[in-house]
């Protein structure tokens, strides 16, 4: 009887399926003020996934330092298994062969029945090939004060749609004195708002598939040109962007121009200050685009089993109420279409978040430099833009100081 009972019970171990084995997945994003949120999604995750246990290292202080980080670390053998890094920057990891693509995890996933559009998962493609998912995805906007647009005699509900009329109104609110600031428009911290100005008039920094820098072009004078413009005609100052910002939260600029993932903290500074609003992104020509940006979260391990574990919180964080969940506490716009009806009532309250949403149709992806200098490239256009910003450089000067200065990182 005894060894009836054992047997049954034997029989009975086999047949019951195996625990899921543990996985360790260690994550590094940039920004050290994501942390929240980032660990927010990390925590509801685990609590539904016990099996796996996600450790964050440090946050990068920006895209290009956890760039450098990832490649110092991949070339120690200590990379992390999941890397979110600036989507323009993923072709610098596939360039290297640190990235592999997605094929093995997204084998038999409907895509698109999750809410993954082709717009959506272009954003981390390179040449078509699927490395990551868009774990945030935003685009610049325009921020306005309200209360000095309508002093200036504008129309806070109908903003200007055109870089000329914007350009006449932030004249207007200059000349409202007191120490009032018509416009400032923001270059960050690399290219990508200088990007956006090409964009604006139809261009990309290289055509895709194509090989002439658009700083050879007229097309791309013109919008460094209009950069200028905001400094003689619409009162922009050459100081830093923090000090830009503070004087807009202030209450003393008109007209703002930033990443649509600014609007949390405008929102949270501002506070009740005067009434404010965000409109889209003015353009150059009927038709111009505007720059798109955020985080690309790839694979970096190549562990069968923390693919899988690592591919499914990609999942999860890019799922429609994760990405409600980063929309209402960042201002981004959402990676997953389905997101969208989740956040209606949200945007019917909060209508200065919508605005990234609706550009999304006619957003350029973020340009990634082919080779390994994309950075460095970066860079270089970054100090010209500065150089016209404070007049140490003409516009033309610059596009073709950048065109020349350019054209050798690419080889």
């Amino acid at each position: 009887m005894k060894t009836l009972i054992l047997s049954a019970m034997l029989g009975l171990a086999i047949a019951a399926p195996a625990a899921a084995q543990p996985v360790d997945l260690t994550v590094l994003h940039a920004w050290p003020h994501h942390a929240q949120w980032q660990g927010e999604i990390a925590r509801r995750y685990m609590e539904t996934h016990p099996e796996v246990k996600i450790t964050f290292q440090a946050p990068s202080t920006d895209y290009g330092e956890g760039l450098v980080s990832v490649i110092r670390q991949s070339l120690a053998g200590e990379a992390p298994d999941v890397f979110m890094v600036g989507s323009h920057l993923l072709r610098n990891l596939v360039a290297r062969g640190m990235v592999e693509p997605l094929d093995d995890v997204t084998a038999g996933q409907d895509m698109a029945a999750l809410g993954y559009t082709d717009a959506i998962l272009k954003l981390t493609q390179v040449d078509g090939v699927q490395y990551g998912l868009p774990w945030t995805s935003s685009t610049p906007v325009m921020f306005y004060n309200r209360d000095l647009v309508a002093k200036a005699g504008g129309d806070p509900d109908a903003m200007p749609k055109t870089w000329d009329a914007t350009i006449a109104l932030a004249a207007k609110i200059q000349a409202l004195g007191g120490g009032v600031t018509g416009m400032y428009y923001s270059l960050g911290d690399d290219d990508w708002m200088t990007q956006n100005l090409l964009a604006t008039n139809g261009l990309a920094p290289i055509e895709p598939g194509g090989t002439q820098i658009a700083f050879a072009q007229e097309g791309a004078r013109e919008a460094l040109r209009t950069y200028r413009r905001f400094f003689d005609e619409g009162g922009q100052q050459p100081i830093a962007d923090k000090a830009a910002r503070q004087e807009m939260f202030a209450g003393k600029v008109g007209l703002y121009f930033n990443s649509t993932a600014a609007v949390r903290s405008f929102s949270r500074e501002i506070g009740d200050r005067f009434a404010w609003g965000t409109a889209e992104m003015p353009v150059l020509k009927d038709g111009g685009g505007v720059a798109s940006g955020g985080m690309a979260a790839v694979i970096l391990t190549d562990d069968p089993a923390k693919r899988a574990a690592a591919f499914d919180y990609l999942l999860f964080g890019t799922s429609p109420d994760i990405q409600a969940f980063v929309v209402e506490q960042t201002g981004y716009m959402p990676s997953n279409a389905k997101a969208v009806a989740t956040l209606r009532g949200f945007y019917d309250a909060n209508p200065s978040f919508e605005t990234s949403a609706r550009q999304i149709g006619r957003a350029f992806p973020w340009f990634a430099w082919p080779g390994q200098n994309g950075v460095k490239i970066s860079q270089t256009v970054l100090d010209d833009m500065t150089a016209i910003g404070n007049g140490a450089m003409t516009p033309d000067a610059a596009a073709a100081a950048m065109t020349d200065r350019i054209a050798p990182l690419l080889k």
